[in-house]
């Protein structure tokens, strides 16, 4: 049995050294198609000097616009708002306060100055007394009903507009 192992090895050593010499023979022959087969699919036009002078150009621009934005950002004047207090009494239920609700939203508005006496409120009592209307935050619920009110007074700077 080990002479027909002997003889095996010998014949698969045979066939590897007939290959070796098979691969140097064509070697040569299968680098020069690959590369001929490379250079077919290679694009045959390169960049010239004007097409990556004009990208040059355009990257450029887009560093210096994106440069003076943020520059121009950081340099924003500021606006100085001025500060405005409120003083506002507590919220007052309404007739459909009591009616469940999910979600609700805070509504400012102007009514005129008599509804503060329907709360018991002195029409001056929110200031401005030369003024017809008065500020009010009503509580409105998603269906749309008045649930609570609060009267506000709010005071800006001298000659603005709260």
């Amino acid at each position: 049995m080990s002479a027909d192992l002997e003889r095996l090895n010998e014949a698969l050593r045979a066939i590897a050294h007939d290959d070796e010499a098979d691969l140097r023979r064509a070697a040569p022959r299968i680098e020069a198609a690959i590369l001929a087969e490379f250079r077919a699919r290679m694009p045959t036009r390169r960049a010239g000097f004007a097409s990556r002078a004009a990208g040059l150009g355009i990257a450029a621009l887009l560093a210096v616009g994106v440069t003076a934005t943020l520059w121009m950002a950081g340099r924003a004047p500021r606006v100085l708002r001025p500060v405005v207090t409120e003083v506002g009494t507590a919220f007052m239920p309404l007739p459909y306060h009591a009616v469940p609700y999910t979600d609700a939203r805070i509504v400012r508005l102007k009514v005129p100055r008599t509804a503060l006496a329907a709360f018991g409120l002195a029409p001056d009592a929110t200031g401005g007394a030369g003024n017809d209307t008065v500020l009010a935050d009503v509580v409105v619920g998603e269906d749309g009903l008045a649930r609570a009110v609060r009267f506000v007074r709010a005071s800006s700077a001298p000659g603005e507009m709260p």
